[in-house]
């Protein structure tokens, strides 16, 4: 794609120069170790509602570009403890990328409500952190994707609960046996420690079953 610079670009949204190899994604050299880069201010509604679609189509990929670059050198200096020289270069473009977004939905709009007597789709939310509820932005989507639960999620939930049941089960009839034992060999034992010690047995019960039965005269079954 050619390369796209309308007047007075450079002294609009943009700080990056023209380089034809790796460099472009990285600020200009003499900006490195500055304390500050002078940087125009954003692109206004105004300005670009006058332009064509396909210029609107050339000025995002330049502002995602400068962005992509600005995000490249706050990272670098922040890995390097260096300070970002003016990082308010972001935020600029920023301003100026959700302005043509704007721009572009006011058209889609009219197109929308000429040909098909509707309003256009909603424009996608970019939720940003709230300071007093940073897990706000990220609370309903992940409240979105649990709840679809496909049929294969549904099974292996079934499967891990039947296994969980199983478990429980063959737990319980083990605790009923040593209780059992217990029962039969010392009959006169202490029933609220032999209760505490097998709290999902019913010793009631147990009492009246014939595996408790010993050779003595306190027999209950």
């Amino acid at each position: 794609m050619p390369s796209f610079r309308p007047a007075n670009s450079a002294s609009i949204h943009t700080t990056s120069f023209k380089q034809s190899n790796l460099m472009e994604f990285f600020d200009d050299p003499k900006n490195f170790g500055a304390s500050e880069v002078k940087s125009g201010r954003s692109w206004t509604l105004d300005e670009l509602r006058i332009k064509s679609n396909v210029d609107l189509q050339k000025l995002w990929f330049v502002l995602l570009k400068e962005r992509n670059m600005l995000l490249t050198m706050e990272y670098n200096c922040r890995e390097a403890c260096y300070l970002f020289p003016s990082p308010e270069r972001i935020d600029k473009v920023q301003d100026s990328m959700s302005r043509l977004e704007q721009v572009i939905h006011e058209r889609n709009d009219a197109y929308w409500q000429l040909e098909i007597g509707e309003e256009a789709p909603k424009t996608r939310a970019v939720r940003t952190l709230d300071p007093n509820d940073p897990l706000a932005a990220i609370r309903d989507p992940i409240a979105a994707v649990t709840q679809v639960k496909d049929r294969a999620t549904l099974k292996f939930q079934y499967l891990i609960k039947e296994k969980e049941r199983k478990v429980l089960l063959k737990q319980k009839r083990l605790h009923e046996r040593e209780a059992a034992m217990l029962l039969k060999h010392f009959p006169n034992m202490d029933k609220e420690a032999l209760q505490a010690k097998y709290p999902d047995v019913n010793l009631e019960k147990l009492r009246f079953v014939k595996t408790t039965r010993g050779n003595h005269e306190f027999n209950t079954a």
